[in-house]
């Protein structure tokens, strides 16, 4: 095969392998999110703030929760809503919505009640509705307990109080006859006394107020709430278009510069408000960007989303932190563009479920490594919030050693993290990275490690023998020795003083003289005690002390040898040899 023919060869299954790619490629490839970022960093903010019973922290704002993100294109059973196998739903149906349409925290039982109504169908439970909660309850009888029935001037509005049927009659009824609407209740006579009476509380400049007293101010909220309620009712009622038009009019000559809407006239731009006008519009036909519905510039959208915290939270108004899950809520619907009169009736197509928390691609050392030549450990991570989350809160990651947070020495990024340990002891240790986004969703991931480095023996010194210290008992100084007498033997005169000179051996303390005479010398004294001495002196004194009695006594016993010995020698001439004198001769007795 020629040399030519190789590249054509390897450049032929390069494109064949190119087009399989090519083609294999779209049946793997996810699809992008076509939701808003807006829409998804409040999902975030949902998730985040989903507890451990899978609940939002009380049950009106769990019912809030279950509209928004289904209006989003969740699914309240979808594993992503799921906490240890309980969802939104079943955390409602396992409490009294008695007590909770009865609590401190709610001031409109009926519009819990219908609320509730509506969460139940956006959650697919619409069957459950009539046996709802523990204990169980018709939520739509309890709702129907609050519906005027007299003949009077209130005949079939809603109210939460028996006692004065006005108090919030215009807002309670328009959310009953949407939750009636929702359930197909509007063929019922209750329902149409109720759209017959709501039609009638309009104001002379169109708006629709909170009460049913007459002269009671207009506001964007319930007006725009009616709207949706009258047209909901249409198939009901027939309801003169000239009523919405004024009261399309009266929410236009609210709308304020930044193209929001106040909750009452002269107000700020509200969250609830304008989510409730953005329903109103698309229930009228209308679109909320159209230039009929801007401010200049500026729409009701992006009012909205201009109240967006970095969290994901909706503000009720700039600078609140009231009923931030309800608004939060309320505005996804809004973004979704769904008005109560088709949702949550209709809760359209279910998009691919929101991955709410941060997710950590790689991180080291890997579970249970060890580390077998340095005492130096290395943690590393990296990690993200995908592309449409509301990123990496670094103030909010930590690093734990040990279960000691380290977070504060460690280097921590918005995608990496890095935390070096020196002089890491020998044994098993363990690390925990807790990563967490703006919403406040978490991801945790904990590892052991193990340090391992041999140590280098130690040379164990040669011990120097150490003796035992013995006191020693001083040994007491003998009393002196008195010396024995010695008796001076006068010599006994000769005929003839011949003396022989004998000579005799120095004895310690016993000088001898020329004559042979023992002089007697006073016996040597013991050396006293001193305080110079060490112990050795100390012993050898001793023993010399103990010894000299045996040298006087070996003295004394010398002594009388000598003197035997003298008085048997003849006596020395005492006139011709004087006293002391060394004799010529041996002496001669006189018998010789």
């Amino acid at each position: 095969m020629s040399r030519t023919v190789w590249p054509l060869l390897v450049l032929g299954f390069v494109a064949l392998a190119a087009y399989a790619m090519l083609a294999v490629a779209p049946s793997h490839a996810v699809a992008a999110d076509a939701r808003s970022q807006a829409t998804l960093h409040g999902l975030d903010y949902l998730h985040a703030r989903q507890e451990a019973d899978a609940g939002f922290g009380s049950m009106p704002n769990t019912v809030w929760a279950i509209l928004g993100l289904v209006a989003s294109g969740e699914r309240a059973g979808s594993q992503a809503w799921k906490v240890s196998g309980d969802t939104p739903f079943t955390y409602l149906d396992a409490r009294s919505h008695e007590a909770a349409a009865t609590a401190g925290d709610v001031d409109n039982a009926p519009i819990y009640y219908a609320r509730a109504i509506m969460s139940y169908v956006a959650a697919q439970q619409k069957a459950r509705v009539f046996t709802a909660g523990t204990p169980r309850v018709d939520l739509l009888a309890k709702l129907y307990a609050y519906q005027d029935e007299d003949e009077g001037a209130t005949l079939g509005s809603f109210s939460p109080s028996s006692s004065n049927r006005d108090f919030q009659a215009v807002r309670t009824t328009a959310w009953a006859l949407l939750a009636m609407r929702t359930m197909g209740e509007s063929s019922k006579d209750r329902f149409t006394a109720a759209a017959s009476w709501l039609v009638k509380q309009q104001n002379d400049d169109g708006g629709f107020p909170v009460e049913s007293t007459v002269g009671e101010t207009s506001n964007c909220q319930d007006t725009a709430m009616v709207v949706q309620a009258l047209v909901a009712s249409s198939n009901a009622i027939t309801v003169d278009p000239a009523i919405l038009e004024a009261a399309s009019d009266y929410l236009k000559s609210q709308q304020l510069a930044d193209g929001g809407f106040p909750s009452a006239p002269g107000g700020k731009t509200d969250a609830m408000a304008t989510a409730a006008v953005i329903q109103a519009i698309v229930a009228l036909g209308d679109d909320p960007n159209d230039s009929e519905w801007t401010s200049g510039t500026h729409t009701a959208t992006g009012a909205l989303r201009s109240l967006q915290l970095s969290s994901g939270a909706f503000v009720k108004k700039i600078g609140s932190t009231l009923q931030m899950l309800p608004t939060t809520s309320w505005a996804l619907v809004a973004l979704a563009e769904k008005p109560f009169t088709a949702f949550p009736a209709t809760i359209g197509t279910a998009a691919t479920p929101f991955v709410a928390r941060p997710t950590i691609t790689s991180a080291s050392p890997k579970n249970k490594a060890k580390f077998t030549s340095t005492n130096v450990v290395v943690i590393e991570a990296s990690y993200n919030d995908g592309k449409n989350g509301t990123g990496i809160k670094t103030s909010a990651c930590k690093v734990f050693i040990d279960d000691v947070d380290k977070s504060k020495p460690a280097s921590i990024g918005s995608t990496r993290l890095r935390l070096r340990l020196s002089n890491v002891a020998n044994g098993t240790h363990s690390y925990k990275l807790v990563i967490a986004d703006r919403a406040g969703n978490v991801r945790t991931l904990q590892r052991t490690f193990t340090v391992a480095v041999p140590t280098a023996p130690v040379a164990t010194p040669t011990a120097i023998p150490t003796y035992p210290f013995i006191p020693t008992t001083p040994t007491a100084t003998p009393t002196p020795t008195t010396p024995l007498p010695v008796t001076t033997l006068t010599p006994q005169p000769t005929t003839t003083p011949t003396t022989t000179a004998y000579p005799f051996p120095s004895q310690s303390g016993v000088p001898v003289s020329g004559s042979g005479v023992l002089s007697p010398s006073p016996s040597s004294s013991a050396v006293p005690a001193s305080s110079g001495y060490d112990d050795g002196a100390w012993y050898i004194g001793g023993i010399l002390l103990a010894m000299l009695p045996l040298g006087a006594a070996g003295s004394y016993a010398l002594h009388r040898w000598r003197i035997n010995e003298l008085e048997d020698a003849p006596a020395s001439n005492p006139s011709k040899s004087p006293a002391g004198d060394t004799p010529a001769g041996r002496p001669t007795s006189s018998g010789e």
